[in-house]
């Protein structure tokens, strides 16, 4: 049986699960040689995981839809995640103008360029189980869920618990350990 030392630091819990989900996170397109991995990669791989780190209120039926919406910065780079197994499911990706029909998507990465619409964008979304994603700065302070973060050429996250928790969604401790801020604002 595997135990860690007491003497581990948090910090270097938190670097051996990030190791860990790194492993986990990059599609094995992205860890091939071949073309350098961008930060839309990266993004990309964060998205599929966040699906396996938080739990809907209601049980997934057969499809777990990720959702892009507005103008996609992804290119094809979400394409290698679609049929990958989520809570049961098969994963697919559908691109979106507008909020309208997106309800029964599980996840909703909100665009950059829906950046002045973000209040009534997230004002609709609020009203399904539906985990908010974006890399808009200021997006959880705003009331969405997770805000990606690029930091030299590293991608962080912070999550807001009172925006998952108001939607029905828990989020793992595993996950909340790796974000780089946690708040329960707004």
């Amino acid at each position: 049986m595997f135990s860690r030392p007491a003497f581990l630091s948090q910090r270097a819990k938190r670097l051996s699960l990030a190791t860990l989900l790194c492993a986990v996170l990059l599609p094995q397109a992205a860890r091939a040689e071949g073309p350098a991995v961008t930060e839309y990669h990266l993004k990309a791989a964060f998205l599929y995981n966040f699906s396996r780190f938080v739990d809907w209120p209601q049980p997934i039926e057969q499809t777990f839809r990720i959702c892009v919406i507005g103008k996609s910065p992804f290119g094809q780079l979400l394409d290698p995640l679609i049929g990958k197994h989520v809570h049961d499911s098969i994963l697919v990706v559908e691109e979106h103008a507008s909020v309208e029909n997106v309800h029964d998507c599980q996840m909703a990465y909100i665009s950059p360029s829906l950046e002045k619409q973000i209040d009534p964008v997230l004002t609709e979304l609020g009203k399904h189980p539906i985990l908010t994603v974006s890399d808009i700065d200021g997006f959880i302070h705003a009331g969405g869920m997770i805000e990606l973060n690029l930091s030299g050429k590293k991608v962080n996250f912070a999550i807001n618990t009172s925006a998952a928790d108001t939607a029905g969604l828990s989020i793992s401790s595993k996950l909340l350990n790796l974000a780089t801020n946690v708040t329960a604002g707004r």
